[in-house]
């Protein structure tokens, strides 16, 4: 089995309510709009939540399709995770919120793993490249991209640019 791995872990300071931090996350539409490679989030029947990335890599540009369903266990979380009958594209992420006066801090957990049965059901130039110098390159793209898009969703949470209509999850395209 080929497998690609990533992962991102991080917190995120922010100097708005809770709720308002939450409700940000919690609008699909926000990661389409901000954070870099995230071409759409469809939804689909059943709670699906279809993510659409695409990214150059040393191979040139990929795109994938990662099934999702919302996982949440906790009301101070926000959590999606692979559907079900996912085995190939798998995607999950988690943001954990907690309030201390009229401050938010997120805790931030983001995996992302391809998995097929050979390197050229991936892609065709991705056998020259092998696993870890692959996965080394999609870690480095994914965190410059979640590492940008949190510094703008700070910027845009403390200067109050964020439309307090724009809450819960939305149907992006």
């Amino acid at each position: 089995m080929f497998r690609v791995r990533s992962s991102f872990k991080g917190k995120l300071k922010v100097d708005a309510p809770l709720q308002a931090v939450k409700n940000f996350f919690a609008n699909l539409s926000h990661f389409t709009e901000m954070l870099g490679g995230v071409e759409a989030i469809r939804r689909e029947p059943g709670g699906i939540a279809r993510w659409i990335i695409a990214t150059d890599t040393p191979v040139g540009n990929v795109r994938f399709s990662f099934p999702v369903s919302e996982s949440s266990p906790r009301a101070d979380m926000i959590e999606w995770s692979p559907a079900a009958n996912e085995r190939e594209n798998l995607l999950r992420y988690s943001l954990k919120f907690e309030e201390s006066n009229n401050r938010t801090v997120v805790d931030i957990s983001h995996q992302v793993e391809l998995r097929r049965n050979r390197a050229w059901d991936l892609h065709p130039g991705v056998g020259l490249m092998g696993e870890a110098r692959l996965s080394s390159a999609l870690q480095r793209r994914i965190n410059e991209a979640i590492e940008e898009f949190l510094v703008r969703v700070k910027e845009k949470l403390e200067t109050g640019q964020v439309d307090p209509g724009t809450q819960g999850i939305q149907r992006v395209s």
